[in-house]
């Protein structure tokens, strides 16, 4: 919910907290999808992973080489430490070791702190096509020719959550 207003706020809204509570995540996503990120026991970063492209059209070789991520949230105040970085090299570790090559975020966003920030991660931003044939951006990161190096932390540092529906996902987050 933190980071529906925070988006809300900064005039992208990504989505709405109604798309964002257990249960809205649950029609939508598999439970092994979601993760949480944690420092010291505390839930400070969330995400969803997993192989489906939804509405983002790819040609057929990226979308088999691909994993895509989607809803990546930092608590805004931890925002700033490095826990997106780690979620983000994570994600790089998790698909690489299933044999995938490309690591697409799903994020059509302006703001360009982001994206510079997305871009010092090693994600290219591309223009792509998405379900309902109308433009849309996501950020791709080639995990094969990737320079930037993964944090030794992260896989330390993370761990999957299960959430129970329908009770809000605030509470998780606060």
């Amino acid at each position: 919910m933190e980071a529906a207003n925070w988006a809300e706020h900064t005039g992208e809204q990504f989505w709405t907290g109604k798309d964002i509570t257990p249960h809205a995540l649950l029609a939508k996503y598999r439970l092994d999808e979601m993760f949480l990120g944690f420092s010291r026991g505390v839930p400070v970063a969330a995400m969803v992973l997993n192989n489906q492209t939804h509405s983002l059209q790819l040609d057929e070789k990226s979308t088999r080489e691909s994993m895509f991520m989607r809803k990546l949230t930092v608590r805004r105040d931890y925002a700033g430490v490095g826990y997106a970085k780690q979620m983000v090299d994570w994600s790089r570790r998790f698909a690489t070791e299933r044999g995938y090559t490309l690591l697409n975020l799903i994020c059509e966003c302006n703001n360009h702190r982001l994206r510079w920030t997305l871009g010092q991660f090693g994600f290219n931003e591309l223009d792509g096509v998405n379900g309902k044939g109308k433009p849309t951006r996501f950020f791709q990161l080639d995990l094969d020719k990737c320079a930037i190096p993964i944090s030794k932390h992260a896989k330390q540092s993370f761990a999957q959550e299960l959430l129970s529906s329908p009770t809000p996902i605030n509470p998780l987050l606060n």
